[in-house]
């Protein structure tokens, strides 16, 4: 029996057409028999066939450098075990060892996912899945769900349980089922099974369109209007909620949004949530709002401090805690604002479920109203897709074809 070896080489005949990636595998050789196991997926651009490693202009290049050692080292340590205790030990022991066939359990596998989501510090993204993968568990009331055992069959009864038994809305359902198919999808890339064979392959999950909430104008000038003393809770509510509706910028960035970040004319930012940089100009409304609040500041603590809030609601420094931390402070601090909007719409009398992504909405259609250009639009809320920022063109078409349908009631 010949000993088993181990090489790391990139399989272009994998080549995904739409990605543009390739496996990097672990091929494993033994009496003239090869296995793989698959590490990661990235362009060609970036291996070095020769030296078996990722090149240094790759981004992750260190840390996926590691990975390929560390997975190397262990399976030549696995096989090593096996012909210790057996020397006429074949491929396919070894492959089921290297393998290791609970790892084609989805909850394994989510488990491993959800810790590197966690490592690497995307704590929100961490959430969302973290809460998926229970969903479906208590739904099974196990704990080991076989990639064999997802079929076509399997996913419908699922989805009607979600649907009918704990009654989410169909956007929920597909959030849900979404994350899901990534997950099988991940399972079947990993361990290079037959794509034909995957169950969420030719399931499409739909979404719901909503009804976006915003404000009127005369609506956001009786806020503009409702008289707060400085020491009312409702007041930085009330600037934060004005400040996203003539800005957009999401809570999270207004909650962590610094006096560094604002100069005369201007506001500058990297945003949270997709870590690209944005800045904007300040309207009058804006530059009223600001000022006021300096204005305030300087009086109390005689200058300012440019690593201070300008919203001093968030009671930890986000640049000197945990990621985690950080992300729990603003979620924590988001439910209260949403929660006293609700006194500000009852306060000024509007009849709409007021929360801090209304403001958002509001900023949008505002624009769009004005025949602002979509892509600007699409530039100021930050979204990376166009097709976010066409909801609200499609918000203010209805607007305007209600308009026309009141003429014609007349």
């Amino acid at each position: 029996m010949s000993v088993a070896k181990f090489k790391i080489v990139m399989r272009l005949e994998k080549l995904s057409k739409s990605t543009n990636e390739a496996p990097i595998c672990i091929r494993i050789t033994k009496d003239r028999k090869s296995m793989y196991k698959t590490l990661f997926h990235i362009d060609p651009k970036y291996w070095d066939a020769k030296e078996q490693r990722v090149k240094k202009q790759h981004p992750n290049s260190e840390l996926l450098n590691a990975k390929i050692t560390k997975s190397k080292a262990e399976c030549e340590q696995e096989s090593y075990l096996l012909s210790l205790a057996n020397d006429s030990v074949g491929l396919s022991t070894i492959r089921n060892k290297i393998n290791n066939r609970t790892s084609q359990d989805l909850f394994e596998y989510a488990g491993k996912y959800l810790e590197q989501l966690e490592k690497d510090g995307k704590y929100a993204t961490y959430k969302k899945n973290k809460s998926v993968v229970k969903k479906l568990r208590d739904y099974l009331q196990k704990d080991v769900l076989p990639i064999k055992s997802i079929t076509p069959e399997f996913i419908k009864q699922y989805e009607n349980y979600l649907l009918n038994t704990l009654r989410n809305n169909r956007n929920t359902v597909t959030v849900n089922m979404k994350a899901l198919a990534k997950l099988v999808r991940d399972i079947f890339r990993e361990y290079n099974l037959d794509e034909t064979n995957n169950p969420f392959k030719n399931i499409k999950f739909k979404r719901e369109q909503t009804d976006k909430v915003f404000l009127e104008i005369d609506e956001i000038k009786k806020i503009q209007e409702l008289k707060l003393t400085p020491i009312n809770p409702l007041c930085d509510t009330k600037d934060m909620f004005l400040f996203e509706c003539f800005t957009g910028i999401r809570i999270a960035d207004i909650l962590t949004l610094k006096w560094k970040n604002v100069s005369d004319k201007t506001i500058t930012i990297i945003m949270r949530k997709t870590a690209k940089p944005l800045t904007i100009n300040q309207s009058n409304d804006v530059l009223s709002i600001i000022g006021k609040r300096r204005a305030r500041k300087i009086k109390h603590e005689g200058e300012i401090n440019p690593e201070a809030y300008v919203f001093n609601v968030l009671k930890v420094d986000i640049d000197r805690v945990s990621a985690q931390e950080a992300l729990n402070a603003i979620s924590s601090a988001t439910a209260i604002i949403n929660k006293q909007l609700k006194r500000i719409a009852k306060k000024t009398g509007i009849n709409k479920n007021l929360s801090t992504h209304v403001a958002r909405h509001t900023f949008a259609t505002m624009l769009i109203t004005k025949d602002v250009n979509l892509m600007v639009v699409r530039d100021l809320l930050g979204h990376g897709d166009i097709r976010v920022t066409q909801v609200y063109a499609r918000v203010v078409s209805k607007k305007k074809e209600e308009a026309i349908n009141v003429l014609n009631n007349l």
